[in-house]
């Protein structure tokens, strides 16, 4: 059980990694959950428990670092908590493996524009409003799939970049913000109807949030063409690994 433990807070840690620079880090988490037994809702609700540590670790990087969108805040966050609140009534009442498979085709069919058009996530554009606010419709969408599945971390930050016209990094430290509150309230209605598993949940807790920190940190470091690349190669993981496993 100890060594389970150990292994649960160095998962989280990858993840809470891995989520920080580039989104996605459920898509670890969840998967390794399941391995060590528990059920697949239980292991979602655990892993999105989890992600509230990631988020919160980033932030106080990205924070620190002003790297935060905050004009874009208060709206993304009310598209989190309404999302988040549908999704997770969606978890607890029906399965989520024909969405997910719907979420690993639209990132294979994204990945292209990454490299078509260079120029998106390595600096900031002026977008139309109509952009905007398809870009905010297709948020919502992502982050009521987000409240019960997670893993799409990626999908939201390409969303802000594309529809919002900001850097990789700052959507990246954008998308933090209100995914902490989608995933706080997520896990407090998972927490109402006994689906978290807390033994592993705190410690992953903290692996993620300690993960996210440095995530967060080696992302503002390496810069917005090294957070490109990568960002890159886990779309095409996380696409492969909804898709295939």
């Amino acid at each position: 059980m100890f060594l389970n433990l150990v292994a649960v807070f160095f998962i989280g840690l990858i993840a809470g990694f891995v989520g920080a620079v580039a989104g996605g880090g459920g898509l670890i988490s969840i998967p390794f959950l399941i391995f060590l037994g528990l059920p697949p809702q239980i292991a979602i609700a655990t892993s999105k428990f989890g992600g509230v540590g990631l988020s919160f670790g980033a932030i106080i990087k990205f924070f620190k670092e002003k790297k935060i969108a905050w004009k874009y805040i208060p709206f993304l966050i009310i598209i989190s908590l309404v999302g988040g609140y549908i999704g997770a009534n969606i978890l607890l009442a029906i399965k989520s493996e024909v969405l997910s498979k719907v979420v690993g085709i639209i990132l294979i069919l994204l990945l292209p524009t990454l490299f078509i058009k260079k120029e998106i996530g390595l600096e900031n554009k002026v977008v139309t409003k109509k952009r905007k606010a398809l870009g905010f419709f297709i948020y919502f969408l992502i982050m009521t799939f987000g409240g019960f599945f997670g893993g799409v971390g990626s999908l939201a930050i390409y969303t802000l970049m594309f529809f919002l016209g900001l850097t990789i990094i700052k959507a990246n430290a954008t998308d933090v913000v209100p995914w902490f509150f989608m995933s706080l309230f997520a896990s407090i209605i998972f927490m109402l109807n006994g689906i978290i598993d807390y033994q592993y949940g705190i410690i992953i807790f903290f692996g993620m949030m300690v993960g996210g920190y440095i995530g967060a940190r080696t992302a503002i470091k390496k810069g917005n063409k090294w957070v490109k690349l990568v960002f890159a190669m886990v779309i095409i993981a996380s696409a492969i690994k909804i898709l295939f496993f």
